[in-house]
């Protein structure tokens, strides 16, 4: 890869991270991926590296370590450590490329073959077969969490065509079946899994990955153990440790002390911060995390969000374009006027962004029958994202520079989920959906994500659901991404949240570790990783 690919994952603004030594370069040209070219390299450096520890300054402890369970990126990064999925996107393009599974095919529009990686297995003996593999995809779409993905499945079959070989028959055409594998199948011991349970394998995972996971401290640290019959070969490092780190700037210190080797997700002032540390290499890319304070309507008090010109005017009322340059150093992408980045699939450069216009916007609300303006809550989580208590305070006191009277909610990540749970939360919520680069994902989460969002939000209209009914079906790619485009419009002219940014997502590693790569998705692989000296 030559420098300037590696420099093309920094932002080309004032703020640029500089790559200053030799070594550093070595270390910068690991962005290869998720190469498989790479696993025999690995495998030479084994023997200088027996006693290799990897430690990572991680941002949360995971709630559950089974990917059956959760949609949160971070908690899957821990648990792929040890689990390994069908398909990755690959790190850079986010196009989906076979891991264990070898190769896929549409035999037709409702027949998806697909053939499975021989001779692997999981960490307790089990074979990694068509079995397995059945099992797998079963059990993900059994799950309620995973309900708003699953739900273009309903009614489908597998049938294990032979060994390494099943054939997953739909009811409709599913065009977005490799999204899905590289987003969500990860790969369970049927025999294992059925005897412990789902509670209990997500706390103590076993798969077909690289790393065995030795022990789990609450709010402490996860640590895994070199697995030495994986598939690729043992892998150079020995153990991994995932030290619990919610503060970044803790992150950072420690990664400048040499107290760890990878400070995952940072926000662009920390990153900032390491930018000239000699011990540091500071990565940043474009990310998929795209944020949104998503309207309630349904929760008592919410009625003003029942009306469009309330919601557009909501969305007059915030500065963007201000606020991603006071919070994040102009480190982020500001969302169009619509819940779609330029990098996903239906995303749509007819919609127009909302025009700053808060006298605009206080016209709308009088219009609406609110000349004196409303009351409103406001929740937003604290140290779940860089930032993001920033951003809550800074958008409520846009709101209320409209007439909105708002009472803020800055709530921890666990009590934030559980009034989410309890449907408790605010009128208006703030988030942020790391989902798959095909809006498909996000339609599908936006119309059956109930028992994600733990609010109804919006009600779709009868033209919403009937262009993505058609949608969910649409095997050409232009009619498909013209259906997103007239349901993206419906949705600026009816939004159903403020419509916020994507910013980007910086990470940082001492020097010597080597293969690190920075990925759109923000999952931190560790197959390519190994340490220098």
């Amino acid at each position: 890869m030559s420098v300037h690919q590696i420099r093309s994952t920094v932002p080309p603004q004032d703020f640029t991270m500089q790559v200053s030594t030799r070594r550093q370069l070595v270390a910068a040209a690991g962005l290869a991926g998720v190469s498989l070219a790479a696993a025999g390299t690995l495998r030479h450096t084994v023997a200088s590296q027996q006693g290799a520890t990897l430690t990572i300054g991680f941002n949360l402890d995971p709630e559950t370590m089974n990917p059956n369970l959760t949609t949160n990126i971070a908690s899957e990064s821990v648990s792929a450590a040890a689990l390994e999925k069908l398909a990755l996107f690959e790190a850079e393009t986010m196009e989906v490329i076979p891991w264990l599974a070898e190769s896929w095919e549409y035999a037709d529009p409702t027949t998806f073959v697909i053939k499975l990686k021989s001779g692997v297995s999981f960490s307790n003996g089990e074979p990694f077969d068509a079995s397995a593999a059945k099992f797998s995809i079963e059990e993900w779409a059994s799950q309620p969490v995973m309900a708003q993905s699953s739900a273009v499945l309903e009614g489908m079959a597998i049938d294990e065509v032979d060994e390494s070989t099943i054939s997953i028959r739909t009811v409709t055409p599913v065009p977005t079946l490799p999204t899905l594998l590289g987003r969500y199948i990860y790969a369970v011991p049927p025999v294992h899994y059925q005897e412990v349970g789902a509670e209990e394998f997500g706390r103590n995972p076993i798969g077909t990955g690289p790393f065995i996971l030795e022990s789990h401290s609450a709010a402490q640290e996860i640590v895994f153990t070199r697995n030495p019959d994986w598939w690729r070969g043992p892998h150079p490092i020995e153990r991994v440790v995932f030290r619990v780190m919610p503060e970044e700037l803790s992150r950072a210190v420690a990664l400048e002390a040499g107290e760890i080797d990878i400070a995952y997700y940072l926000s662009s002032s920390t990153a900032k911060r390491l930018e000239n540390a000699e011990n540091a290499v500071v990565y940043s890319t474009e990310g998929l995390r795209k944020f949104i304070s998503a309207f309630n309507a349904g929760m008592p008090g919410g009625e003003p969000l029942q009306d469009a010109r309330v919601r557009v005017a909501i969305n007059q009322a915030v500065d963007l374009d201000g606020l991603i340059e006071f919070v994040y150093e102009g480190q982020a992408v500001k969302l169009q006027g619509q819940y779609a980045l330029p990098q996903e699939f239906g995303f749509s450069t007819d919609v127009p962004a909302y025009t700053y216009d808060p006298e605009g916007a206080r016209q709308l609300i009088a219009d609406a029958g609110y000349p004196d303006g409303f009351s409103m809550t406001y929740a937003y989580t604290i140290g779940r994202y860089p930032k993001d208590k920033e951003v809550g305070e800074i958008i409520a006191t846009y709101l209320q520079e409209v007439g909105i009277q708002v009472e803020q909610k800055p709530l921890e990540w666990g009590e934030f989920n559980q009034q989410r749970s309890d449907k408790t939360l605010g009128h208006i919520i703030q988030f942020g959906l790391l989902l798959t680069p095909d809006l498909a994902d996000t339609f599908n989460y936006m119309a059956y994500g109930e028992e994600v969002r733990g609010a109804p939000m919006m009600t779709w209209s009868d033209e919403w659901w009937a262009l993505y009914e058609q949608s969910l079906t649409e095997v050409d790619a232009t009619s498909r991404a013209g259906l997103y485009h007239q349901m993206l419009q419906i949705d600026h002219d009816q939004p159903y949240g403020i419509y916020l940014f994507a910013p980007f997502d910086f990470y940082a590693t001492s020097t010597r570790v080597q293969g690190f790569v920075p990925r759109k998705d923000q999952a931190l692989l560790l197959f390519d990783l190994s340490l220098q000296g």
